[in-house]
């Protein structure tokens, strides 16, 4: 049960319970008149209690006389029956009978007799069965209507209303319409209005036509539609004939759903209204909205009949669809056909169809059904006569190519094939690709036996040149296995006739064979297949015919042979698969600038090694050059293409043979080209290594790798030229007569053969890199046994000499470092020595490294020499050598008359030269050996003290004893122009064991420079030094001397006396030495004054003081 069954049925309890609450109200409205009308008669205000309440006991009495012979006094006749009844009932109920007085009987005309009893009953108890049939509703009302009993009308109503529904409402409808029940019959009415769509034809196949026509007219927006919606012929007749005058308007215009009248009546397949619609004026060749027309439509969804009735009502069969160009003929092809009955329908009709007509898209109806795999429409074209099985659609494709490559419709592809019309099997698109073409691309091995079978042209080319051959290998994995049907298929191409050897023409494809670019320009299908594995070239090779020679050695545009393919892409299984089939291996193809190269000077210039060993390993000739007249191995060299080169070596290449350009051997570009690996494999295989050359064109001279090498300042070539072998001592040389004759010619000048016109002729290896400064390369001669490093140039000068003139120190102290010296003594063409070289241009550095290494170069001085003379600075020699510690150099030097009290720029003699360096023997050696003037002071007024005092370290106390030790009272006090003496400035210069060894032997320690600095207020980071001094006094230091306090700076007078700290023998007042006390170490047992430093370092010690001293503010 629903939820509207669950309505209707509480919706019939209310009713009932209405009717019960109406008669209750009846009966109290009855006892209300009962007692008005008794309180009227008598006055006295009668009241009725409940045990005689007329009213209730009147109805009661009558509800129980139904049925009942008691009291009855009328006869009721019905259907052949008789009831009994009671007049005052049947009177209190209805007045249709009039008075009853008279008449003892009384008929119900026109009920049963089961209606007259539920009639009956209604009368006497007032209440009516509700689960009562439909019927028997409607034959109580019309009983209460034909009675007059108005409140069994108005029940039945109400019952009938609630019971409304789709299967009921037109009956009620009509028999409320028949007995004018109004407000029955609006109820019904709004519900057939609600409910429009769910009604049916059936439902009103009962209701008649002047009703049902009017419900429409009332009801309905569209009349004439719903009429034939309801399929009522009838109905429609009357309103053809209502709209007689309208009806070439009403009969083709629209609904709201877009329907036109005729549509509805050929969807329902009532062809009867159909055709009355279309003698009273429908158009049957109307385009619906859908842009079709009936005719169309009928055949699109299949009806025979429908196609039938219109073509014999005038339908146009030549229609075609304004959007997409489609004939009825398209839709037929397009149409999967369930049975056969359309096919026959088509086949009666088709010669009044276009079998040829083209749709928007250029398609026939044959294209259409061969791709929509319609065979019975296919078998039907694919037979006419006027077929044209050819016509190709915009895009370019036939019904074979759908049928053969889109649907892989072989069967569809034979009918087309074996028509008497001839299939064009070898038709192209817009770039000149045919069905071969296609089917390659898409490895359809189906379509491309189905092609070969029926003699397709398989070496047709398209707009790029390419055969499907060309497509199919471009198309495999590089080097990869190939499955079975794609050496199936390519099996067939070449059974078919594919030329291996075609080439393409134009550049619309590219490959890659080992990530190594190719274009296709110019390519046959052997150089793709030289690419794509052992088992395709092959079968290529084989497919050739045995009869002719295979042209192998054919090209590309790009000048690339399949051989060449093959190396290049390092594949050398397939190359040596081309070489057996009889490929040359010396073959000539285009190089980068089109000349015809060998494949091997091809190889060594695309510098692939393993091509090179492949082609020598395959007897290719090694001696070929090429068009510039290089070998391989000058190739090989230039491209840095090692293993080539051993190679080449070993199968007995000239290693010698010279650039043809720059004449030089191979040797000479590898160490331009900084590879020495090639340039060792050359040298282990005994190539020259001094390839002699003219240094240019038009040079008279020839030179050795090695001056090349140095020359062009390339250390790393001629180190590796040395470690070689090469002739370290080789000297430049003349031309050949003849070509030294042709030079001169040239350059206009006159031959000669003396040293003087040719200078470097006489300069060694060892020269030249001295003269550049090559460092590396000097020291790589220099380490040579067989370099001589005293051979002279053109003016007898050794590689020293050119060291000194160069102010090479590093090269210098290279040579000086070679066992050989005898370079040292020999002299130039002027007469000097390396030494004299030296001092003749004030080269210092290089005079005292020649004397250090060979001390008694000095004697070899040439008379007249001037050793005093002065450099900028005013150095001597002496000065220089003295500084420099030089020892035996400088009694050289005196002994040569140098004069030791010279001073320099700065005041400085020797002695203080040599002090001021740290020199103890060169001082040792003045103050002994030279008259110098040991007390003499610069113009700093500092003597040698002041200066030794300036060192640090232990030089310095080296120095000072030396000092002592030959002039033991040499004064220490003296004062520079600063008033620093000895101890002061080595205690400035943190000089500790100078400054101990002073105090030792007399010095001050309270001394005040012109700054009024002393040991005791100097800042220094800490007072460690000072302490450790005042620590380690053994005895009582001389005092100092002055006129102020040393510590608080107050000046003596007459009152201030002057004191002395007993300990340190600095100078201070009586209250900056007012601590007293013994002094053990001085024997002092006394108390006497010392200043309150000295207490302290007394008291504490030196290394408590100092710690004391660092963790007191400063003031």
């Amino acid at each position: 049960m629903n939820h509207l069954d669950l309505l209707r049925n509480e919706h019939l309890q209310l009713q009932a319970k209405n009717a019960e609450l109406q008669r209750r109200i009846d009966v109290l409205e009855a006892e209300n008149a009962l007692r008005t009308a008794g309180q009227a008669g008598d006055g006295e205000g009668y009241v009725m209690t409940e045990g005689d309440n007329f009213v209730k006991r009147l109805l009661d009495t009558v509800v129980h006389l139904y049925n009942k012979d008691l009291y009855s006094d009328i006869t009721i006749f019905v259907d052949g029956h008789q009831l009994r009844g009671h007049r005052f009932v049947l009177a209190a109920r209805t007045d249709y009978w009039g008075d009853l007085s008279e008449t003892d009987r009384i008929d119900f005309e026109g009920i049963n007799y089961s209606v007259a009893q539920v009639l009956l009953k209604y009368m006497y108890t007032d209440t009516l069965d509700d689960n009562l049939g439909d019927i028997y509703i409607l034959d109580l009302l019309s009983a209460g209507i034909q009675f007059k009993i108005a409140t069994l009308k108005n029940r039945c109503e109400s019952l009938l209303i609630g019971r409304l529904e789709v299967t009921n409402c037109l009956k009620v409808y009509q028999f409320a319409e028949s007995q004018g029940v109004d407000r029955l019959r609006e109820y019904c009415a709004e519900f057939v209005a609600s409910k429009w769509k769910d009604f049916k034809p059936e439902h009103f196949k009962d209701m008649a036509a002047p009703l049902l026509y009017k419900i429409l007219k009332r009801r309905s927006k569209h009349v004439l539609h719903s009429i034939i919606s309801l399929e009522r012929e009838d109905v429609l007749f009357l309103y053809l004939i209502e709209n007689d005058s309208e009806l070439g308007v009403r009969l083709n215009e629209y609904d709201d759903n877009g329907k036109l009248p005729l549509e509805l009546a050929l969807n329902t397949d009532r062809l009867d209204i159909s055709k009355t619609l279309v003698d009273h004026g429908a158009d049957v060749n109307t385009i619906l909205p859908s842009g079709v027309s009936f005719l169309w439509k009928a055949i699109q969804e299949g009806k025979i009949s429908v196609c039938d009735f219109l073509i014999e009502n005038g339908a146009d069969v030549n229609y075609t669809n304004e959007k997409t160009g489609d004939t009825l003929l398209h839709i037929l092809a397009k149409t999967v056909l369930e049975s056969d009955a359309i096919a026959q329908w088509a086949n009666k009709h088709i010669e009044q169809f276009e079998v040829n007509s083209l749709d928007s898209n250029g398609r026939t109806p044959l294209i259409d059904a061969v791709d929509t795999g319609n065979e019975k429409i296919f078998n039907l074209l694919v037979n006419q006569s006027s077929i044209d099985i050819n016509i190709k659609a915009f895009d370019q494709k036939t019904a074979l190519e759908i049928a053969l490559l889109d649907r892989g419709n072989l069967d569809m592809a034979e009918k087309l094939a074996d028509t008497k019309k001839k299939v064009e099997l070898n038709v192209s698109d817009s770039n000149a690709q045919t069905l071969y073409h296609k089917a390659v691309k898409a490895s359809n091995f189906a379509a491309i036996q189905f092609l070969a079978i029926r003699g397709a042209d398989v070496n047709r080319t398209d707009s790029n040149g390419s055969t499907p051959l060309h497509l199919f290998l471009n198309a495999l994995p590089p080097h990869g296995e190939i499955s079975p049907t794609q050496m199936d298929i390519l099996k067939v191409l070449l059974k078919s006739g594919a030329d291996p050897t075609l080439k393409e023409t134009s550049s619309g494809l590219s490959f890659t064979i080992s990530q190594v670019y190719f274009t296709i320009l110019g390519s046959t299908p052997i150089h793709f297949a030289v690419g794509r594995g052992r088992g395709v070239l092959k079968l290529l090779l084989e497919s050739y015919s045995s009869d002719k020679d295979l042209p192998l050695s054919v090209l590309d545009k790009e000048g690339r042979s399949p051989l060449w393919c093959a190396l290049l892409a390092g594949n050398f299984d397939s190359a040596k698969m081309l070489l057996d089939a009889g490929a040359d291996v010396n073959e000539k193809s285009n190089g980068p600038n089109n000349e015809q190269q060998p494949l091997l000077i091809r190889a060594i210039e695309a510098k692939r090694d393993d091509i090179a060993r492949f082609l020598l390993d395959n007897k290719a000739i090694a001696a070929v050059t090429n068009s510039e007249g290089f070998t391989c191995l000058n190739l090989a060299v230039e491209h840095g293409l090692t293993p080539t080169v051993d190679y080449l070596c070993k199968l007995g290449a000239n290693l010698n043979h010279p650039n043809p350009q720059t004449k030089l051997v191979p040797l000479w570009t590898a160490l331009q080209n900084s590879d020495y690996g090639t340039a060792e494999v050359l040298v282990g295989h005994g190539c020259d290594t001094e390839g002699w050359a003219p240094s240019s064109e038009s040079s008279l001279e020839e030179e050795t790798l090695l001056h090349r090498a140095i020359d062009q300042c390339n250390q790393k070539a001629a180190i590796f030229l040395i470690k070689s072998g090469c002739n370290v001592n080789a000297l430049r040389r003349l031309r050949d007569p003849m070509e030294l004759a042709a030079a001169t010619a040239k350059s206009g000048e006159k031959a000669s053969h003396t040293t003087d016109n040719f200078p470097n002729l006489l300069q060694t290896p060892l020269h030249s890199c001295v003269q550049w400064g090559l460092t590396d390369v000097a020291k790589a001669l220099i380490s040579n046994l067989n370099c001589k490093i005293d051979s002279v140039d053109s003016d007898g000068r050794t590689p020293c000499h050119v060291a000194v003139m160069e102010k090479d120190q590093v090269t210098l102290e290279l040579l000086l470092s070679h066992p050989d010296t005898s370079a040292l003594s020999v002299r130039d063409r002027y007469g000097q020595t390396p030494l004299a070289l030296a001092m003749k241009n004030r080269y210092n550095h290089a005079a005292e490294a020649i004397c250090r290494r060979l001390p008694h170069a000095a004697v070899q001085l040439l008379a007249g020499a001037q050793v005093n003379t002065q450099n900028a600075r005013g150095q001597t020699a002496l000065h220089i050598a003295a500084a420099e510690d030089f020892d035996e150099l400088c009694r050289v030097l005196l002994d040569n008359s140098a004069d030791p009290n010279i001073f320099d720029a700065d005041g400085n003699n020797a002695l203080h030269s040599a002090v001021a360096r740290g020199a103890c023997k060169s001082t040792q050696l003045l103050l002994l050996e030279s008259e110098v003037d040991y007390v003499a002071t610069n113009k700093k007024r500092q003597n040698i003290m002041h200066l030794c005092a300036n060192n640090k370290g232990i030089v310095s106390a080296e120095v000072f004893l030396t000092i002592l030790e030959v002039h033991p009272d040499f004064p220490l006090e003296i004062p520079d122009m600063y008033g620093n003496t000895l101890f002061l400035l080595s205690f400035i210069n943190g000089n500790a064991e100078l400054c101990r060894m002073a105090l030792k032997n007399g010095a001050c320690m309270g001394v005040v420079n012109h700054h009024g600095q002393s040991v005791f207020n100097i800042d220094t980071p800490t007072k460690q030094l000072l302490f450790g001094l005042l620590d380690d006094l053994e005895r009582e230091p001389r005092w100092a001397e002055g006129e102020q306090c040393s510590e608080c700076d107050a000046k003596f007078t007459l009152t201030m006396r002057k004191h002395h700290c007993r300990h340190c023998g600095r100078l201070v007042c009586a209250k900056c030495s007012e601590h007293q006390m013994p002094i053990v170490k001085y024997n002092l047992a006394k108390n006497v004054r010392v200043c309150a430093l000295c207490y302290d370092v007394l008291i504490m010690g030196a290394d408590h003081a100092t710690n004391v001293a660092s963790s007191t503010p400063a003031i």
